[in-house]
């Protein structure tokens, strides 16, 4: 039997998102068994795989600690991260002193690879190419538009790496009065701290924060400047979103690692056709791209078992790092130095009565 386990919060604020890659993670055990388990040897022997969650309750010391019992005491063999990239840097030198590869799923922030840590494996695309479309979108969509404002949490690195690299884009696009606002997006008041400015009141505003208090703000979207014509919000790529912030919800731009019908003819692994199916029979809902994501690293992962014909570490890192597949989340393929995902990219999606549809999407896929 292979034990494949992961730190995950099933409570505190990554909850929504934790409870997702649960299920995700859940659905890619049942695909490993069904498929007759992973090859762990020469002479075509396969195993089973048995798959142990504990609850970090969104802590970092929880996450630390949980990731030390699945590596000391449970002696598992495939490690995956925990979501939010809070939760991943708090435990990676964990990882890395043990020289036990992370599965990185959930850990989206630039900083995370920046750090010269060996044993990481990323999945999904970095938080710097999260609104890289926006402005170009912008330009297409609003004929005249100038001023836009991204309001972005200064706790932790993801939301600044999203800021920076939207403003890069917008530079890329010649906007040039572009405003970073760094601030606790649990207490602003929209009302007065976008009030009219010296350079004028913002035409397109970006809400990077938590999903509890991204949505807050949506809700309280009738207090923004009047002139404000775009709004955008992580959290809205989330199917959830809709459901809690409702009428609100209308025009507003979300950033999303994966849609449906996005994912392109798949290589290994089950197809999207297969994970919709499963995943709403065993659960009685559609996937959030946080379970997506998850389910086709543990595909990815795999896929390396085979190729390295066993679980070493060392063998599963080097595997990864020549791979160029596409799963049902789409292409995957990792920067060989730093082992951060470089073949996958967002779309943006909009919301419209009530449902997303997707946007924009990078050119090519």
């Amino acid at each position: 039997m292979i034990l494949a386990g992961a730190s995950l919060s099933l409570t505190g604020r990554f909850a929504l998102q934790g409870r997702q890659v649960q299920r995700g993670l859940s659905l890619w055990e049942t695909w490993v068994n069904e498929t007759g388990g992973l090859p762990v040897g020469s002479g075509g022997s396969r195993s089973r795989v048995s798959l142990r969650i504990y609850d970090d309750r969104s802590r970092i010391a929880d996450a630390q600690a949980n990731v030390l019992r699945l590596l000391t005491k449970d002696r598992l063999d495939l490690l995956f991260g925990p979501y939010s990239s809070v939760l991943t840097l708090a435990v990676a030198p964990i990882a890395e002193a043990h020289g036990k590869i992370l599965w990185n799923h959930g850990g989206s922030s630039d900083e995370i690879f920046a750090r010269g840590w060996r044993v990481l494996i990323g999945g999904s695309a970095p938080a710097s190419a999260y609104f890289a479309g926006f402005p170009s979108w912008l330009r297409g969509e609003e004929t005249g538009l100038e001023r836009l404002t991204v309001l972005y949490s200064q706790r932790g690195t993801f939301a600044g790496q999203i800021a920076r690299g939207l403003a890069e884009a917008a530079e890329r696009e010649g906007f040039h009065q572009v405003a970073l606002v760094p601030c606790d997006l649990s207490a602003i008041d929209p009302s007065t701290s976008l009030g009219e400015r010296s350079d004028g009141a913002p035409q397109a505003i970006v809400l990077v924060g938590s999903y509890q208090d991204e949505v807050r703000v949506i809700r309280e979207r009738g207090v923004l400047p009047s002139g404000v014509r775009r709004i955008a919000a992580v959290s809205a790529g989330l199917t959830a979103f809709g459901e809690a912030v409702g009428v609100h919800s209308e025009g507003v731009i979300g950033a999303c690692q994966w849609e449906p019908g996005r994912g392109g003819a798949v290589q290994t692994g089950p197809d999207e056709a297969w994970v919709l199916s499963r995943f709403h029979q065993a659960f009685s809902e559609e996937p959030e791209y946080p379970a997506v994501q998850a389910l086709a690293l543990g595909v990815v992962a795999a896929e390396c078992v085979h190729r390295a014909d066993g679980l070493r570490d060392e063998a599963l890192r080097e595997a990864a790092a020549g791979l160029d597949v596409t799963t049902c989340f789409g292409r995957f393929r990792i920067d060989r130095e730093t082992g951060g995902q470089i073949g996958h990219q967002p779309v943006l999606v909009e919301w419209r009565g009530g449902r997303k549809r997707v946007v924009w999407q990078p050119v090519g896929r």
